[in-house]
């Protein structure tokens, strides 16, 4: 069923972005696989722009969601021959070389078979750390709350929302594996989009081969199907690229309005993606310096402004309605915002602190050692760039000698995301859009030594021996950390959900008990407890990012019971379920004051309800100034 709605779901994106594809005049695609290529892209974009206004006008449900999914199939299904045409592409000549046939079809290989893991752990039920702190969180508060609803729990809901948008959508229409399976498929259209523009610019031998490269980065993969939106906002930046290279191209202002759009989604997607901003500038301008048109220049700086803003300025107004800071969380010692969310500039300065500590320096000899220290020395859920690029990579940079003066504008774009990556937080999945056009260029100085006779037999042997060793070891990685998820059990229904999450989460049985036994009208502090407001059906209160600081001031200076309690009714607070290892374990984040005062408190004033993991959930009996009975786990448990 999740499949059959994903297929029908882009299929609506396809026939939304052709209706306004049709409103641009003169667009002219290579073949049909670029025109469904863009169309369905940008109609992603209009779907969300679709649910942003719905959610803003509180009149978002499922009914609603379902109705706008049966407009679009029915409104453009006179438009279809693009996509009946698409097979036919993949059938053609084109893709099927009379030479390099043994590498194309190594490459399919692989690629085929990341796609198949990809698609089985979608299907499986959400339990990435983002996903559930915010990615899916927010849609599903929206969504409940039938409408635009503050969190101010949450700093991480007051980032645009263009990719949670469709997640909505999926939410509405079936589960958080439908919203997975909708996510991985604007990676698909990314994976297609370079395929298409390797295709297209570079040589129909070795097209497959670029999406290969990138897909199979072991931290890209297994973000791919997590309902995260670094890999989507790598799909907009490149799609920008490849709007900008067809206008140059084809001489066409239509194109310059499409790599607006993109560039407007790709910022609203991650914030991190803003420096596309000063490259589309540096793009149109080296364009209108070509042709020598400064007015059309001028023009279309104006449109990739103002195009910009409107698709980022919904979420701009949403944080200044509710904050009186359209940039909050960020900027607060200039704009404000604290007395809104629960967030201060002290907490801010400490977490840039932390992002700053990512990575493995930020010196210039940092710099020049970078392709070593990502390759050898990354490590997943660490400080050292939080996952793993591989050795494909590394492999490949010889590749590199074979650019020549055509690559330099993928080479400029590259360059400047990957310093842009370098000088602030070094995550590696932040990388993705810089990885994106480095495929390119691997694979464009790749075919330069294999078709231009640069290189002889044996050193085109000794690449393409190197190239599969590293697509083996890729995979390897890959294949292992699938078959420790294991998401096949849950697919053919040898583990209920419940059970998947349990060994995905260990959290979530505590969770799940907060949800049995709470009502409406309680609401649970979280402690530690990783924030996944997703797995969270009760009303609840969670500190981002330093999730021990309400707990801190409620019982700061609180020897008096009576103060505490006080403190609690006046947050409406009536359980706190909270990580035992972290509050009363050896790396307690209290101190022995706060610990001991919040234990009395416990035993005075709480009442054990559940106890699994290490998670434990405490209902605090505020009218009672009477002992509790004696706990049935002790807290030195």
């Amino acid at each position: 069923m999740d499949f059959a709605l994903f297929l029908l779901i882009f299929l609506a994106f396809h026939n939304s972005g052709q209706l306004l594809l049709n409103k641009i005049c003169g667009l002219k695609f290579s073949d049909p696989g670029e025109a469904v290529l863009f169309s369905t892209a940008l109609g992603s974009i209009v779907f969300s722009g679709i649910i942003t206004v719905l959610v803003f006008s509180g009149f978002i449900n499922s009914a609603v969601c379902w109705s706008i999914l049966v407009v679009f199939l029915v409104l453009g299904w006179k438009n279809l021959s693009h996509v009946k045409k698409l097979l036919s592409v993949f059938n053609s000549p084109i893709s099927q070389p009379a030479e390099d046939s043994g590498l194309r079809n190594l490459t399919q290989s692989f690629l085929g078979l990341l796609v198949l893991l990809s698609i089985g752990s979608a299907f499986a039920p959400a339990f990435a750390n983002d996903a559930l702190v915010y990615h899916l969180a927010v849609p599903k508060a929206f969504l409940q709350a039938g409408g635009l609803v503050h969190l101010p729990n949450n700093i991480y809901s007051l980032f645009p929302q263009q990719i949670e948008m469709l997640y909505l959508f999926a939410l509405a229409l079936g589960s958080d594996s439908l919203a997975q399976l909708t996510g991985l498929g604007i990676v698909f259209l990314l994976l297609f989009a370079l395929w298409q523009y390797s295709k297209k610019n570079i040589h129909k031998n070795y097209a497959w081969l670029t999406p290969l490269i990138f897909i199979s980065t072991p931290t890209f993969f297994s973000v791919a199907s997590s309902a995260y939106v670094d890999l989507q906002a790598a799909a907009y930046v490149f799609l920008a690229f490849y709007s900008w290279k067809n206008g140059c191209d084809q001489k066409q202002p239509g194109w310059f309005f499409l790599m607006t759009l993109f560039a407007g989604a790709a910022i609203a997607t991650k914030l991190t993606t803003v420096i596309i901003l000063p490259l589309a500038f540096l793009g149109l301008a080296l364009h209108g310096r070509t042709h020598k048109n400064l007015k059309q220049t001028v023009s279309q700086c104006l449109i990739l402004i103002f195009g910009s803003l409107l698709i980022l300025s919904p979420w701009l107004a949403r944080n200044y309605f509710f904050t009186g800071n359209p940039v909050a969380p960020f900027f607060m010692n200039i704009f404000g915002g604290e007395n809104a969310i629960n967030w201060d500039v002290v907490r801010s300065q400490m977490q840039f602190q932390y992002y700053s500590s990512l990575g493995m320096g930020h010196s210039f000899l940092d710099f020049l050692l970078l392709p070593i220290n990502l390759t050898f020395f990354s490590e997943a859920h660490s400080l050292k760039f939080d996952g793993h690029i591989g050795i494909v990579y590394l492999l490949l940079i010889p590749a590199l000698l074979g650019l020549d003066r055509k690559s330099i504008p993928l080479a400029i774009v590259f360059s400047v995301l990957l310093i842009f990556w370098f000088m602030q937080t070094q995550y590696i999945r932040l990388l993705a859009p810089a990885f994106a056009f480095l495929s390119v260029l691997l694979v464009t100085g790749l075919t330069q030594l294999f078709q231009k006779n640069k290189i002889g037999k044996k050193e085109k042997l000794f690449l393409t021996s190197i190239l599969t060793l590293g697509l083996l070891f890729n995979t390897s990685i890959i294949m292992k950390e699938w078959f420790r998820v294991d998401p096949l059990s849950y697919i053919l229904k040898k583990e209920s959900r419940e059970q998947y999450l349990t060994r995905q989460v260990k959290a979530f049985p505590s969770y799940q008990d907060a949800n049995e036994m709470l009502t409406e009208k309680d609401k649970v502090l979280l402690v530690y407890m990783g924030n996944l407001g997703y797995l969270m059906d009760r009303p609840f209160f969670s500190d981002t990012f330093f999730e021990d600081h309400t707990l801190t001031k409620i019982i700061d200076k609180g020897v008096y019971a009576a103060d505490i309690l006080n403190r609690l009714k006046v947050r409406g607070i009536t359980h706190v379920l909270f990580n035992f290892h972290y509050i009363f374990g050896k790396d307690s984040v209290l101190t022995m004051g706060e610990r001991a005062i919040f234990k009395n408190l416990l035993i005075k004033h709480g009442e054990q309800l559940s106890a699994k993991n290490g998670f434990l959930l405490y209902h605090f009996m505020l009218d009672s100034q009477s002992e509790n009975q004696k706990q049935s786990i002790p807290l030195n448990h």
